[in-house]
């Protein structure tokens, strides 16, 4: 019976996907849709670096070895920002060369050919603003860690390397680093060599294997220690931390061998590359990149025990992971089509948590994403694969894409035997959205182009009214499509279409089920109802398999059963979100059962943001159940929503100045020195010591709390230390918007700014900009930061960037 009922609902859809024809095609113009134009293909690159740490000067020699792309060839043209040029040879002679701030243009003496192998070599030095950062180098206090780490992504390896530093070419790596023994240095591909000089450094030697895009060009220099370790496939992992957080490693790096097992599996792909690794950096401005073999990630990913209750790496680490397949392995060839990495990593990235933390987890994550593309879509109609499509959409709206197309073509296995023929039709090469559609349709025989134009080249997302009427035994599901109609969204004339299911249950806790094909702009579907049977809940597109905003009007009954018995987590929350606005009374006992059944966060946070106000002791009792539940999550959201001053829940507040999460111990101390600041002497001793995880956001909030109640001199100076270069750039912030929302300045906060303000890191100079501006308005502080910027010695580089920012 389940063999049948499967084949036929999979007939039933394939044959919905054959049905309708366009009669016009219309979408929004992305100038980024063609990669950019070139004349030459790279296909190898040596390169030889050594440093100048205090004055972040790179010094190099990269050889290129290329091939015409056209029958002849006059001059061509390398990206290199700012840099130094010393010599340029081809093939051993000297080059006529133009270099300027974007880049060098090279004006061979003879016309180059194609079919024909030529080798290019550049000494050049460089002290990039962006693309390699140096770290911690000129820390007066020696406190700061002391690194050199890359970021290539988008094209920002043109700062420190000159080359075609595009996504549409790939090439064959290899690099030769020389730096101090003392240190680790990491970089793309497998270590060769590692030669020991007699001056005290070292000479790495890295080498690819398989070509690579410019950007995932990667390196890592600092002092670590390196956990040796392999997968169960015997794929060699490399993970990189610093050695005095040895007790980090397990926490963070949870998994790691266990994600290259899974997705070897799932993909039906090796892994592609001859080892992998990872290193944390300090100053990471993001989360984590996918260089290829290398990860990079922020050091405050590196988690012990106790931090792991509110952060952890695992989401980000097998993310990064799965962009071995799909970002270096395969790489889209222009930006329109980066989805192609970002949605597909996001994705398995999920795959990956349903493996190891259930189905629950899997569908949240999944409404996240949906929840935050129709919010994108009320600003703009951007399509998933267009350059412009931002974050929300290349990332989490594509991953749901895909869950859906899964669903579309009959499941897993189908599904899966489609990706595996895409990765190795178009091995290490460059990819866009349509060679993802043919090797789908190649695969599976379906006509899925209606699915590409509706979901990946144009926006929005279908809005659908659903009303339920039962007469007898014949019910009418009426559903109306009401999203905003443009020529740019849906499949045609703004309409979606899409095979969704119909679920009646009834009160004996049997199902009707029904699919059906969506795409008028009203639809009118007729069930049967059995004899002698009750309805007890209806839905529609049970599981939440389709992305779309739904209305779908249920009496409070129907609501009750829906959030008890409905198997879906997503159908469950819906139906306890949809009772906000009923009569606590009426509501009270099935709010507290959901609590009480269960297991996972969503809706009990739910509940407690319901009840947190309500005075019965029933719904008291909850919320101190609440405040000390197993889930950090449900604690949050008592925290947040309940009130510590009424219903005696005080010392249930107080005893999470001791809580295991640092957040809830962080948001404990401001909320009741907010609302009780009679004891604030008492929270802080309480609470004393504690730093917390990312930026020290608890010890900084604390000392801003100190200083504001005891207006000790002390506290304030210690948040100005934490603005120096001697810390990363996350605690510099947090310090910075404590001491403005103090009201505090000094001269040392002033040179603390000004050194912040001269950082390549934008997330570290705008705050301090920011700050450096205010106080620059009041007449009292304008002078001295006017006469400290006269006091200073400042470098060309320096009094460029203070004229640029109005100093």
């Amino acid at each position: 019976m389940k063999r049948f009922f499967a084949i036929t609902a999979l007939c039933c859809i394939s044959a919905f996907i054959a049905q309708a024809q366009f009669e016009k095609r219309s979408y929004l113009n992305d100038a980024a849709l063609a990669p950019r134009n070139h004349v030459l293909d790279f296909t190898k690159m040596q390169l030889w670096l050594s440093f100048e740490t205090s004055t972040g000067l790179v010094k190099g020699r990269v050889v290129h070895v290329f091939t015409p792309l056209r029958p002849t060839v006059d001059s061509f043209f390398l990206d290199a920002i700012k840099m130094n040029i010393k010599e340029i040879l081809l093939d051993g002679k000297p080059v006529n060369y133009h270099n300027d701030s974007a880049g060098i243009s090279i004006l061979p003496a003879e016309t180059l050919h194609w079919n024909t192998e030529y080798n290019l070599t550049i000494t050049y030095e460089v002290n990039p603003r962006r693309g390699l950062y140096f770290i911690g180098w000129n820390d007066k206090n020696n406190l700061s860690r002391k690194q050199i780490w890359s970021q290539g992504e988008a094209t920002d390896n043109r700062c420190w390397i000159p080359l075609y530093d595009d996504m549409n070419d790939k090439l064959l790596t290899e690099m030769y680093v020389t730096f101090d023994s003392s240190y680790e240095v990491l970089s793309n591909g497998k270590l060769e060599e590692r030669k020991n000089n007699n001056n005290g450094t070292s000479t790495w030697h890295y080498a690819m294997s398989h070509p690579q895009s410019a950007y995932l060009v990667m390196l890592g220099i600092g002092k670590y220690d390196i956990k040796e370790t392999y997968s169960a496939s015997g794929v060699p992992v490399h993970l990189y931390y610093y050695p005095q957080w040895k007790d980090r490693v397990e926490p963070t790096f949870e998994y790691s061998e266990v994600m290259v097992d899974f997705y070897e599996k799932e993909i039906g792909v090796k892994f592609p590359w001859e080892s992998y690794s990872q290193i944390p950096v300090q100053d990471y401005m993001f989360g984590a990149m996918e260089n290829t073999t290398a990860t990079i990630f922020g050091d405050f990913f590196m988690v012990d025990k106790r931090a792991h209750l509110d952060r952890n790496y695992i989401g980000v680490n097998s993310h990064e992971l799965a962009h071995q397949w799909f970002g270096d392995y395969v790489t889209a060839r222009s930006e329109s089509h980066k989805w192609l990495q970002e949605s597909f990593a996001t994705y398995y990235n999920q795959l990956f948590e349903k493996e190891v933390l259930g189905q629950e987890t899997f569908d949240w994550d999944r409404r996240g994403s949906q929840n935050a593309a129709i919010e994108e879509s009320k600003k703009n109609k951007f399509a998933v694969a267009h350059s412009e499509g931002g974050g929300v959409r290349i990332y989490g709206k594509g991953a749901f894409v895909l869950n859906m197309l899964k669903y579309v073509v009959g499941g897993r296995e189908i599904y899966n035997k489609a990706i595996k023929y895409y990765l190795e039709k178009h091995a290490y090469q460059n990819v866009d959205s349509h060679d993802l559609l043919i090797a789908f349709e190649e695969t599976t025989g379906m006509d899925l182009e209606w699915f590409w134009d509706e979901w990946i080249y144009r926006g929005g997302e279908p809005s659908f009214d659903i009303n339920f009427k039962e007469a007898g035994n014949n019910a009418e599901i009426i559903i109306k499509q009401t999203q905003q109609i443009s020529d740019v969204t849906g499949y045609q004339y703004g309409l979606y279409k899409m095979p969704v299911w119909i679920e009646i249950h009834y009160t004996d806790e049997t199902t009707d089920k029904k699919l059906v094909n969506i795409n008028e702009q009203t639809e009118i579907i007729k069930m049967q109802i059995a004899d002698g049977k009750k309805v007890d809940f209806v839905l529609f597109d049970p599981g939440n398999e389709i992305l779309k905003s739904v209305r779908f009007y249920k009496p409070f009954s129907m609501l009750q059963s829906q959030a008890i018995k409905s198997s879906s987590i997503l159908d469950r929350f819906d139906a306890v979100a949809a009772m906000k606005n009923i009569n606590v009374e009426s509501k009270r006992e099935t709010l507290i059962n959901v609590f009480n059944k269960e297991k996972y966060f969503p809706l009990k946070v739910e509940v407690v943001a319901q009840l947190a106000n309500d005075s019965n002791e029933k719904s008291i009792a909850l919320i101190k159940s609440a405040l000390i539940d197993k889930d950090a999550a449900v604690r949050k959201a008592a925290l947040k929503n309940a009130s510590p001053l009424s219903n005696g829940l005080l010392p249930a507040f107080e005893n999470l100045l001791s809580d295991s999460s640092y957040d809830i111990i962080e948001m404990a101390l401001v909320k009741l020195t907010t609302v009780n600041p009679a004891k604030t002497k008492f929270y802080l001793a309480k609470t004393k010591g504690v730093e917390g995880i990312v930026g020290k956001s608890t010890l900084i909030k604390w000392l801003e709390i100190a200083y504001n109640s005891t207006g000790k001199k002390s506290y304030a100076d210690e948040l100005v230390k934490y603005t120096s270069g001697s810390y990363e750039f996350r605690t510099r912030g947090n310090a910075m918007a404590a001491l403005k929302r103090s009201g505090y300045f000094n001269e040392t906060l002033i040179a603390n700014l000004m050194d912040a303000l001269l950082s390549p890191n934008d997330r570290l100079s705008a705050p301090a900009k920011d700050m450096l501006k205010f106080y620059s308005i009041q007449s009292k502080y304008k002078k001295m930061i006017t006469d400290y910027i006269g006091s200073v010695q400042w470098t060309s580089l320096q009094k460029s960037i203070l004229k640029a920012n109005d100093f």
